[in-house]
């Protein structure tokens, strides 16, 4: 979340020193991009929490987000900026991702809820 909140900053401020980027020509529709921001954010997470876990698997956030969405790190920059340079826009994509990440946590929460009540019914 430190992460977000840092990258958020960051475009916003990059985004109030210019008069506003032209649209992207390769274009990444905003549910779209929001997905692709809730990703990043749960990867970064994962890496965050789990160094022994990525190091295993040697997760790449960015060539993830690439061959799942098809979206090279070029088109994902410029879009990135592009939304960065409506505020008010960005802050909402950033609140809905936070929405989706708060709604996983509790559907894990409740996982771990009911796997500590099998295992206690079971002793």
């Amino acid at each position: 979340m430190r992460k977000i909140s840092i990258v958020f900053a960051l475009a916003m401020s990059l985004g109030a020193c210019t008069n506003g980027p032209e649209k992207p020509e390769k274009f990444i529709d905003e549910d779209k991009m929001i997905s692709i921001l809730y990703d990043v954010a749960v990867i970064d997470a994962i890496k965050s929490y789990s160094l022994n876990t990525t190091h295993d698997y040697s997760v790449n956030t960015y060539v993830y987000i690439q061959k799942k969405y098809q979206v090279d790190s070029l088109q994902f920059a410029q879009n990135n900026h592009y939304y960065a340079a409506d505020m008010v826009r960005y802050k909402k994509m950033f609140e809905k991702v936070n929405q989706l990440l708060e709604a996983e946590k509790k559907k894990y929460e409740a996982a771990v809820l009911k796997a500590g009540d099998q295992k206690s019914k079971a002793n």
